[in-house]
């Protein structure tokens, strides 16, 4: 089993730059929506996101998979902040209400979550994960942050196959022909795959201490970062960085 985002990292025509101006771009991006103050900026570092997102080729059906789930958890988050106790100015369900003040300020939470992981996706969609690795190994990053995050992928991979395998059986044995079965399918399903968790975790700790860590792989060759894709790209943050102050000034 394959994941769509880590496949359209590979064939993005983004693939040959490097991790660095691509890094720069998103992560600048991720700090206005983080720090933003005011809803339209936050809209339009979005809007940008989604437009590189666009200009980097990434397939629209990756991007809204990958959208799915963050989106269903920062729309819960917002409801929950919108929502007060008591009679509320705009509506009211029971003992609960929603006001102007708390719609506004789920309404900015919202924005500013939603184009920060718009940011990420752009990256992770952009950049596989070795070349992530290699770039965090070059900026100085502790080895055991990478050490963990590069087993951590890794397994992934190995629990995902060991899942699609495990369910194929199940399935050829009509272990989802009914309710029933299916839950007990799942129920063994989960307790296989912790377990092949925990002992294949084991196993490449083990391995990794044998040979002193992964930093003994031979790194991602470096590219050479490009000037003007840097220079548009920094013009881009900081123009959005300036919208957020003036916006917090006015």
């Amino acid at each position: 089993m394959r994941l769509t985002l880590d496949d359209a990292a590979w064939s993005s025509p983004w693939r040959t730059r490097s991790t660095l101006e691509k890094s720069l771009l998103c992560v600048g991006l991720l700090l206005v929506a983080a720090t933003t103050t005011s809803l339209v900026v936050a809209g339009l570092v979005g809007a940008c996101a989604v437009g590189l997102t666009v200009a980097a080729r990434v397939p629209a059906g990756v991007w809204l998979r990958s959208m799915l789930g963050p989106a269903v958890f920062i729309a819960i988050g917002g409801v929950t902040i919108a929502l007060t106790l008591g009679p509320g100015d705009l509506t009211t369900w029971g003992p609960v209400g929603v006001d102007e003040g708390s719609a506004s300020r789920a309404a900015l939470v919202a924005g500013r979550a939603l184009a920060a992981t718009s940011a990420m996706i752009l990256l992770a969609a952009t950049t596989p994960m070795v070349d992530l690795l290699a770039g965090l190994r070059r900026a100085r990053v502790p080895e055991v942050a990478v050490d963990i995050a590069a087993v951590t992928y890794r397994l992934i991979f190995s629990l995902l196959d060991s899942a699609a395998a495990i369910s194929a059986a199940q399935t050829g044995r009509l272990g989802y022909a009914n309710g029933r079965a299916a839950r007990r399918s799942v129920g063994l399903l989960s307790a296989a795959v912790l377990v092949r968790a925990w002992d294949r975790a084991r196993r490449l700790e083990e391995g990794l201490a044998g040979r002193g860590g992964v930093s003994t792989v031979p790194l991602v060759p470096a590219k050479t970062v490009s000037t003007p894709f840097v220079l548009l790209g920094g013009a881009l943050v900081l123009s959005l960085a300036g919208l957020s102050l003036r916006a917090a000034l006015a």
